[in-house]
């Protein structure tokens, strides 16, 4: 199957299938800064930004050289950003480490930039139309609203500050699960 001519990334994508290992190189080059700063922001270590980044990297090239990403309709740099922060959020949590606060809202603003044809938008519309109305509710006055907790709990009728944040972790991680799945169901 070949690429659509219309996607964003048809010649660097073509590129990479064929081999051409200063397109891939111009591309390594150009996406390592946002991925370290993403590691160092987040409790990692060169070292760390370094390994996930070679990781994603070869998974992104498979999968190009496996055809599976011609109908790719994002940057091809918002997709490698998007497996790094999944990968670098695993070995967080395998590490006992909890994400910073604000993780998720790189990972938002790098989809984000890309336009309203992007692949993640109907994910993201999908997963906020299941993660029910309260956390839909929860994580609006959170992220977008940048209430405080205290003010989160008064609004939506918790008993303290605790208690909303401990449910705002509960409804980010149904997000994160049900995002994983959907994005999966996109890509497999």
């Amino acid at each position: 199957m070949i690429t659509e001519i219309g996607s964003p990334d048809f010649p660097l994508i073509q590129a990479i299938k064929n081999g051409n290992e200063k397109a891939l190189g111009l591309f390594y080059k150009e996406n390592f800064g946002k991925i370290l700063h993403l590691v160092l922001k987040n409790s990692g270590s060169n070292d760390d930004a370094q390994d996930v980044y070679q990781e994603s990297m070869m998974e992104v090239v498979l999968q190009i050289r496996k055809d599976k990403l011609d109908q790719l309709t994002s940057k091809l740099s918002t997709y490698l950003y998007s497996i790094c922060y999944y990968k670098w959020i695993d070995r967080l949590r395998q590490r006992g480490k909890m994400v910073a606060s604000g993780f998720d809202e790189e990972l938002e603003a790098a989809v984000l930039e890309d336009d309203d044809t992007s692949p993640y938008m109907p994910a993201l519309e999908k997963v906020l139309g299941q993660i029910g109305e309260k956390c839909m509710m929860l994580l609006q006055a959170f992220y977008y609203d940048k209430l405080s907790m205290s003010q989160i709990a008064a609004k939506l009728g918790f008993a303290d500050d605790n208690s909303a944040k401990s449910q705002k972790n509960k409804c980010m991680d149904k997000a994160r699960f049900l995002g994983k799945n959907v994005l999966k169901q996109l890509y497999s």
